[in-house]
């Protein structure tokens, strides 16, 4: 096992780190170990940047980009559909939260290999939070077409809501 990490350290770091999401998702309440876990991300990319190994380096990529997209989605979520509103609110929570961990990046990387990372951090994180906030919508709608169902916890995150009344067509939600 150690091994196949020294070898194929980018590939191991990939599996760790969505592992690790992984198992995010699983805490309950898993809201403030996340923050506490990008804190310390961050402030260790800072300190050692390109110093740290290839293996970890990459890992601290993964994390940042699974909090990116983990942020942006709790920004998303606030009402159904993706509007206006939702967008602008999913920027300015990814803007609040994972703006320094994805700045983090230029330390962390070299070249422009960082610059790259960077860029990419938003649309990714946008892309995931949208796909994975309209697959839930989707999916709710399927599930309660006939019946209906009144606020439930959304799957995504659990302290937004869902409703959906037939009769109308209407999906509702908030946070």
């Amino acid at each position: 096992m150690m091994n196949f990490i020294e070898r194929h350290p980018v590939a191991s770091a990939v599996v760790c780190g969505i592992f690790a999401s992984a198992i995010f998702e699983r805490v309950p309440d898993h809201g403030i170990s996340l923050f506490v876990c990008m804190a310390l991300v961050t402030i260790i990319g800072l300190v050692f940047g390109t110093r740290l190994p290839i293996f970890v380096r990459t890992l601290f990529t993964v994390l940042i980009f699974y909090f990116g997209g983990t942020i942006a989605l709790v920004g998303r979520t606030m009402e159904p559909g993706l509007t206006p509103y939702t967008a602008g609110m999913a920027l300015e929570f990814f803007a609040l939260f994972a703006l320094w961990p994805a700045l983090s990046l230029f330390r962390i990387w070299s070249g422009r290999l960082r610059i790259a990372l960077v860029l990419l951090v938003l649309p990714i994180s946008l892309a995931l939070a949208f796909s994975a906030a309209a697959a839930e919508e989707y999916i709710f709608v399927q599930k309660y077409r006939v019946s209906g169902v009144g606020p439930t916890p959304r799957w995504t995150v659990s302290n937004h809501w869902l409703a959906y009344y037939p009769e109308t067509g209407k999906l509702d939600g908030s946070d």
